[in-house]
Parts: structure tokens; sequence; C-alpha cells
């Protein structure tokens, strides 16, 4: 069943759906632009604060690349129409609701305004559905390299295969990049890649065909007729050879994802350890990870500092938009690796007599995985008064930073008495105490042997000898009682 577009008479961009039995076919069209070179060369720079045309698609900008460009005429028209009428809204609405396979598709720059209409129906799409294809004939480019950067970063990439004809006026413009997967053909061979720096080569160097207007029904049925042989020929080895290696650099990355179970198990070995030091040693995994000379899983820590520093990398790159479902696998691994391994970055750090972590020495995917960690507001451990927080990992990572600052601060202020070390102390002293009423934190942090409580002695002992202090009256009272030797044990063992 074919479905007019009805679009206005002043409108350049037309379209056609055609509701077949199994498939739903919407063909986009508008006028060539091949004698206008301004109009096939110009871009539109597209981020979260550009025009409102730009601004349809500022959802697939990216932490890492929070900018790109597009096809300036191609984006014009698609604006257009969208702004000017409701037809592409409603064809949006339409299709979202489709129970048919939906493919998208159009030739020349009628391509790229399907491609742009695919982008921006993928925005709507839920993971659940099945996504649209777009199939172009003979299409300009239409986004730069940083377009083509987010989209080889995003799932949305496979939903796009190009048709080219190697022989006819080049579809390449100078500053625009190929995304997706690409069927070139010549007159003896037809090859199928998705390595965007193959097809630039092979477009650039085949132009035989100066008047253009291939007839792409043509080519389609010279498939049947093409070669392995001839299309290895059409490619040549050191394409082949590039692709190959750009291949596995991208294999390498998209496995991240599938070596998270290894890491957890690494994890879990880590956890023995801390266990280990509590139970054994009778203090924080942190302070017997000081205290060792050599650290029995430093493999393992060095092999999950990588993967989540990769990983994180990874993340940076996609579009924001497509992030969270990536990030919602992962998000509690990545939060768990965390608060478990950043306290031994920070042993570390201090060891080598460093100062002030959390603002000058921080590791960047530590930050952002924090951050990202709070942006989902995912669920958090159950910690009501009479919880076993025994299992707890402590909320903030960097807990052990603000302990070393405090011991710093201490020993500072015995040799050189200044305003601002005590209130230091006194503002550590008030972020202690919230950790603790919101029960945040670790009970091992009150093991008589941990950094906190060599804190807490020297503390108290100074505020006894030097005037200016103005303690927090409830922390104080928690610590001088034993209260918090109760602190985080569960109701039975209260009880007993």
């Amino acid at each position: 069943m074919h479905e007019s577009s009805h679009q206005p008479k002043d409108s350049a961009l037309e379209f056609n759906v055609y509701r077949e039995t199994t498939f739903v076919f919407v063909v986009f069209s508008a006028p060539p632009v091949c004698g206008d070179a301004s109009l096939n060369s110009g871009s539109t720079l597209v981020s979260d604060v550009t025009s409102q045309d730009a601004n349809l698609f500022s959802f697939l900008c990216s932490e890492k690349t929070p900018s790109f460009s597009l096809h300036t005429h191609a984006l014009q028209l698609f604006a257009s129409a969208v702004t000017e009428n409701n037809r592409l809204t409603d064809l949006k609405t339409k299709l979202l609701e489709s129970t048919k396979p939906v493919i998208i598709t159009g030739t020349a720059l009628g391509g790229s305004l399907a491609s742009l209409f695919t982008l921006w129906l993928l925005e709507s799409i839920k993971p659940n559905l099945k996504r649209p294809l777009c199939i172009t004939f003979g299409s300009p480019f239409i986004g730069d390299a940083n377009l083509q950067q987010i989209l080889e970063n995003s799932l949305r990439n496979s939903c796009f295969l190009h048709v080219a004809d190697a022989t006819q006026t080049p579809i390449i413009t100078k500053g625009f990049e190929p995304f997706g997967t690409y069927l070139i053909c010549n007159e003896s061979a037809c090859v199928c890649i998705d390595d965007p720096k193959a097809v630039t080569e092979l477009l650039l160097g085949g132009n035989t065909d100066p008047a253009g207007g291939r007839d792409y029904g043509e080519v389609l049925k010279s498939l049947d007729r093409s070669s392995t042989a001839d299309a290895r020929l059409m490619i040549g080895d050191v394409i082949i050879n590039g692709m190959k290696k750009r291949a596995e650099e991208k294999k390498q990355r998209f496995d991240q994802l599938k070596k998270l179970d290894n890491i957890k198990i690494s994890m879990a070995h880590i956890e023995w350890y801390k266990k280990l030091s509590k139970k054994g040693h009778k203090t924080v995994y942190y302070d017997h990870f000081k205290t060792q000379i050599v650290f029995p899983y430093e493999t393992l820590r060095t092999e999950m500092n990588d993967y989540w520093e990769s990983m994180v990398q990874e993340v940076e790159k996609m579009p924001q938009s497509e992030k969270s479902n990536l990030k919602t696998r992962c998000l509690y691994s990545g939060n768990n690796y965390r608060r478990l391994m950043e306290p031994l970055y920070i042993a570390k750090y201090y060891l080598e007599g460093k100062k002030e972590y959390r603002t000058r020495g921080r590791p960047h995917h530590y930050v952002m995985l924090e951050k990202w960690f709070k942006q989902a507001q995912l669920k958090e451990p159950l910690r009501g008064n009479g919880t076993d927080l025994s299992e707890l990992l402590t909320f903030d990572s960097c807990f052990w930073s603000e302990v070393e600052e405090a011991l710093i601060a201490i020993n500072e202020l015995k040799t050189q008495p200044a305003e601002g070390l005590v209130g230091k102390l006194m503002k550590f002293e008030e972020y202690v105490w919230e950790t603790i009423r919101k029960r945040e934190v670790s009970p091992e942090i009150f093991l008589e042997r941990s950094s906190f409580m060599t804190w807490w002695k020297e503390y108290k002992e100074i505020k006894g000898t030097r005037d200016g202090f103005s303690s927090s009256p409830e922390f104080t009272e928690f610590m001088n009682s034993g209260k918090y030797k109760s602190y985080g044990k569960p109701e039975s063992d209260l009880a007993a």
C-alpha cells in the first residue's frame, strides 16, 4: 500500500511511504545540488548550544566529542520539514508504533535526508525494539570526522548501508567522512566494507564517470555477476591489510564488556584480601596494604585499573543518549570497583609523600565512575539502624584521602599553629560525622589499628591542649562513649 507524502509545493523535501506485507518502506527524495559547490561543501556545527536546526541532533554529542558538523544543505532541508509542518513528526510517531521492520531509503541528496531521518528516529527507539535499516544510493557524506567517531562507538552505526558506484562522480566533499557499511561497486565487482578509511580510499580512486547519474537498479542486478576474486583485486592488499589492523583494534575495544566477568573474579580476590586483613591482621585492608612491601595481588590490581580506565574512555566516546544503556550493565561493578580499589591507590599516593589527592591526584576514571553512578540514581545497599554493615564499602571512595589530610594537618599543627589547620580539622570532623550519621562508612574504620583511629586519638589529645576548636558534640559523645564499637552491627548482636 502506498501513502503519498503530500508535502507542500514549496518544500524541497519529499517522501513516500510504502506499506508492504512484511516491510514498511520510506523513500526520501530532493532536488540535486551537484551544480552548486557551496551547497555541497557547507557544514553546520552541532553541539549542546547550537542553533535550533542543529539541536535536532545534539543528542549524538558525547563527553569525548561534544560537537560535530553536518552537511548544511541537507540539515536545512530536513530541519525545515520538521519545523514548518508536522509531516515528519507524524511519520516518526507512526514508524515508532510499527510492528513491521522499517527500511528508509533515498538516492543522492534524498539518501542524505534518509540518513538524517534515521538518526533522528533512532534517538526515540527503545533498546528492546527493532531498529530501522537505512539504505542510501549514491548519497554524499553528511558528517565530519567527529560524527564518524561518535557513530563508530554506537549501535546506530549498524543501521546504515550505503550503496555507491566507484565509477560515478565522487560523493565525497571536503571535511566530510563516511559512517555505516558501504557496498561499493564498479563494472566488474562489488565489495561490502565498514572500514571508513578504506571506503574513502576506494571512492577517491575510482572516478571515471564525470557525468554521474548512475542507475542503481542496474548496480544491484550486477551483484549476482560479481566475484570474490574480482572484489579482492578491486580493494587491493594495502587497503585489506589496513582494514584487518583497524578491525582488530575495534574488536579489542568492544570486547571490554565480555571481560567484565573476569574482572569480577579479580574483585573477589581483593575482597578476600580485605576480609583477611580484618580477621587475620586486625586492621583495615587500606592500612594493611600500606605496610606491605610486596602486594600479593598487584597484577590483578593493575589489570582492573587498566580495564576500567579503558572502559571509561570508550563510554565517553558514546553518544549521550546511548551511553546510559551500556552503563546500566556495568555501573554497579564499576562503583564497587571504585569503592574497593581506590583506597589502595590513595594509600600508594600518600606513601609517595604526595598531598591533596582529591583535587590534585585523583585519576579521571574514578571521577567519571562516581559521577555516572550518582547520575543514574541506582539503589544503594540497605543500611537502616540495626542493619549489618560489615560488608559495606564506604560510599566516598576518597574517605582515606581525607583521613590522610587530617593526619597531615595534625602533624603540621604540632610545629606551626595556624587557624587554617584548626579549621581544616574541624571541617573533617563534620565530614566524618555526616558519613557516620548517614551510615555511609564501613565499620572497619573503627578498628583500633586503623589510620582513622590514629587520627581520632591524636585529635582528641590536641583538642584538649589548644583553644579554638568547636567540636560536634554528637560526634565527640559517639566516640568518647564507645558507641562506635556497636556501629554497623546487626540488631541480634546488639541484643546479645
